[in-house]
């Protein structure tokens, strides 16, 4: 059996996890948690299956840097690197957001 990935979130990831959260928990507090779980469930697959996040390439984006991936969490982007046998959560970032610049200014 292969041996399971770790993750490890970056300190600005966690900030981005607190800020849904605050956000959401405003208007009700139960549903910024189940969002919170599904997240964190979505982010969790990962260690079986690192690879299955879309790969930002270089040619469309010239800023980005090699190795970046992202998966969906809707309505979610969970922007993240695949570092020997860690994923690295880099940002958790709303779809509607401009996350190219989020991630790269």
């Amino acid at each position: 059996m292969p041996q399971k990935n770790k993750i490890k979130y970056t300190p600005v990831a966690v900030d981005d996890m607190d800020e849904i959260f605050s956000y959401i928990s405003k208007d009700n507090v139960a549903v910024a948690e189940a969002l919170l779980q599904k997240i964190t469930t979505g982010i969790s697959r990962l260690t079986e299956f690192s690879n299955m996040g879309s790969v930002l390439s270089d040619e469309e984006y010239t800023l980005i840097k090699n190795g970046y991936r992202f998966i969906v969490i809707q309505p979610y982007l969970v922007f993240y690197r695949i570092m020997d046998d860690t994923i690295v959560i880099h940002r958790i970032l709303h779809g509607r957001r401009d996350y190219l610049r989020e991630l790269f200014s």
